[in-house]
């Protein structure tokens, strides 16, 4: 490291020049359009207690800044991000000892998840998360995959999928997500409450068995089923739903390498890995085979 680099503790005015690190070498204009869709997540995990920002400068320019939410037990490293002209000098690492000065414990973990193809994963091993699952985008083009439902026959029909009010939804998601991921993230499900709208499939006594947060422009996860099968049904009508009525030119969406039955289920419609990642934890997930990560991927 030269002395040139100065690391201080971030401010919510630095949220936005943040924003634009991570984009990286998109057009000003695309950022702030992006910018717009993703405020209220960004300001949101931003304002969580007992989380950390740290910001690295030279000569009054970021260049680096690192963010590490906290929701009940579990830290998530949300981002991480170092401008491409100053990498492979320490920065990204002087921003994680800052933000996690200290070996995870049995009392509060932490959690990662690296996106980018071909990442060292070595600076996050070094933090005490170990990789957990592998972390995909999925891709199509939407007219395709309009074309491709339209074509399925009955026997691949899937359960009845139906809107929540947010209460109840907030409520499903409390009890379902737990079991899946091992730790609790009630403000985060109040927060997705007031901005996305939440599909489900029910059981006989009208509980959910699964579920999955719907967001403008096209927004899909996260999702959680009580069985890995149970999350196909609430996936595709959250895909049916974007298709239909916003008409992107592209669906996207997030899956963990462990959701098999949803895999084969995505893969069968045309969808194709465009960025792999992984996702890296300090203690076992345990039900990822029937769970959808977050997009964007702010959090898992």
């Amino acid at each position: 490291m030269s002395g040139e680099v100065d690391f201080r503790q971030g401010r919510p005015g630095d949220l936005r020049a943040a924003f634009a690190l991570c984009a990286g070498e998109r057009d000003e204009s695309e950022v702030e359009a992006s910018w717009k869709l993703e405020r209220p997540l960004f300001e949101f995990l931003a304002a969580q207690e007992g989380g950390c920002f740290w910001i690295a400068e030279e000569d009054g320019r970021m260049v680096g800044f690192a963010r590490v939410v906290r929701f009940g037990r579990l830290e998530q490293l949300t981002e991480v991000s170092v401008a491409p002209e100053r990498r492979g000098r320490g920065i990204g690492r002087g921003l994680l000892g800052r933000c996690w000065p200290n070996p995870p414990s049995r009392e509060l973990g932490r959690l990662a998840v690296a996106s980018g193809v071909g990442q060292d994963l070595s600076l996050d091993l070094g933090f005490g998360v170990m990789p957990a699952t592998g972390h995909w985008r999925l891709a199509q083009p939407a007219d395709r995959y309009i074309e491709r439902r339209s074509r399925e026959s009955l026997d691949t029909a899937e359960a009845a999928v139906h809107v929540l009010k947010p209460d109840r939804a907030v409520a499903q998601w409390q009890r379902l997500e737990p079991l899946a991921i091992g730790h609790e993230r009630p403000l985060l499900h109040e927060f997705f409450g007031r901005e996305r709208i939440c599909l489900a499939s029910l059981d006989e006594d009208g509980r959910a068995n699964a579920v999955c947060w719907v967001g403008t422009p096209g927004y899909i996860g996260p999702g959680v089923a009580a069985q890995p099968g149970g999350l196909v049904p609430v996936v595709l009508a959250a895909l049916d739903r974007v298709a239909k009525t916003e008409e992107p030119h592209q669906l996207n969406l997030l899956c963990t390498t462990d959701s098999w039955w949803l895999l084969r289920r995505l893969r069968s419609l045309g969808f194709r890995v465009s960025r792999p990642s992984w996702i890296l934890c300090s203690e076992p997930l345990p039900g990822l085979d029937r769970y959808l990560p977050t997009r964007p991927a702010h959090v898992l």
